[in-house]
């Protein structure tokens, strides 16, 4: 309990009262309101004007208990920073309303706390990142920076509290662990994730030509029940991480880890595969031909990954299938298409859908 300047009304007008000394940026949350009677003390962080409402009010100093903490995170960041910041100044508007929890890890998008007039507050508070994490139940805090446009578009982020970026997530029953700093996890692709998992697949071997971390094939070694996946994948930081998840999740024996540019690992493994996972953005395309060659010869099914225009979905989509048709017969494979479908994943970008075509082919000898 401490004594708080307060502004005191009939407890009829308290909430009318606790809007206006919210729009006039002057309510003091980190106290609680307190019943007095028939009267209702607001806690103010400087004295008003009262004379402007239109209830009766006066001001006073009054016993207050500090407010229990927030269950809202976003009131609980806020809450954490404005002792930080002058309450009048425009920064208490750019406090950012959206992140990405991963483990005890918080990452901020790429324009958070930037700006001089962050950076003047961040140096004055040393630790101010301290304060951030602890708001959010955090032991670290990054920021996002956007993806390197190279062949194994590695992640940026930026650690702006604690040691290391490290992190196991969990989802569907499986465990991913993986430095944050230094590859992608995508948690936008859930959805498709969960579908892996529960795909009529059992016995198969699969490849997955683009592997990252492993976000499709935990879920199909775990999950599926496939008999074995060749995971293809170009970065020695998404290898480390696959390497660890097949170990925690217990499929390591099921699991072979091919290194290496994907055009030619997967013609290494020519004829091996029941199904394919090529789930790269913006497009997988420049691993389709090899991808029909690493297909058993009498058929299987790809699962290709793309960013499309909404309107053009349809037409991709067949044009996509007369492509692959066209690639099977160059390699004197007669196939027809037995099924396909298209699953519309999330928007990417106005008027963009990553969309994800199932298409699956079958020998004409085999079915005569």
């Amino acid at each position: 309990m401490s004594r708080q300047l307060c502004l005191i009304v009939p407890l009829a007008h308290g909430e009318l009262a606790r809007q206006a000394l919210i729009g006039l940026d002057v309510f003091d949350n980190t106290f609680a309101p307190q019943q007095i009677g028939g009267d209702l003390a607001l806690p103010i962080r400087e004295r008003v004007n009262c004379n402007g409402f239109e209830f009766p009010s006066s001001i006073g100093t009054v016993e207050l208990k500090p407010s229990p903490p927030s269950i809202n995170p976003h009131d609980r960041l806020r809450n954490a920073i404005l002792p930080m910041v002058d309450a009048a100044n425009e920064l208490t508007q750019s406090i950012p309303k959206k992140w990405e929890r991963l483990d005890d890890l918080i990452l901020f998008p790429k324009d958070a706390f930037q700006g001089q007039a962050w950076k003047q507050v961040i140096d004055k508070q040393k630790d101010f990142f301290v304060h951030v994490a602890k708001a959010l139940n955090a032991q670290r805090v990054g920021r996002q920076q956007p993806i390197a446009d190279d062949q194994m578009r590695t992640a940026r982020v930026e650690l702006l509290h604690g040691d290391d970026g490290w992190v196991e997530v969990k989802d569907n029953g499986l465990v991913y662990g993986f430095d944050a700093t230094k590859v992608m996890y995508s948690s936008g692709n859930v959805t498709e994730r969960h579908r892996m998992a529960s795909l009529h697949a059992e016995g198969e071997v699969v490849i997955d030509a683009y592997a990252g971390i492993g976000y499709y094939t935990m879920p199909l070694l775990v999950h599926g029940k496939v008999e074995h996946v060749h995971a293809c994948e170009i970065n020695p930081n998404s290898i480390k991480a696959l390497e660890w998840s097949a170990k925690r999740n217990g499929v390591n024996s099921n699991l072979t880890i091919h290194e290496g540019d994907n055009r030619f690992t997967l013609e290494r493994l020519e004829g091996h595969a029941d199904r394919i996972l090529l789930g790269y953005l913006p497009s997988s395309e420049a691993t389709w031909r090899p991808a029909i060659g690493a297909l058993k010869p009498v058929g299987g099914t790809l699962h290709i990954h793309m960013n499309v225009e909404e309107e053009r979905i349809d037409s991709w989509s067949k044009e996509t299938i007369e492509t692959c048709l066209n690639f099977a017969r160059q390699i004197g494979r007669k196939w027809y298409v037995v099924h396909h479908r298209i699953e519309k994943v999330k928007w990417y970008a106005p008027r963009i859908r990553h969309v994800v075509l199932d298409v699956s082919f079958s020998s004409i000898n085999s079915a005569s």
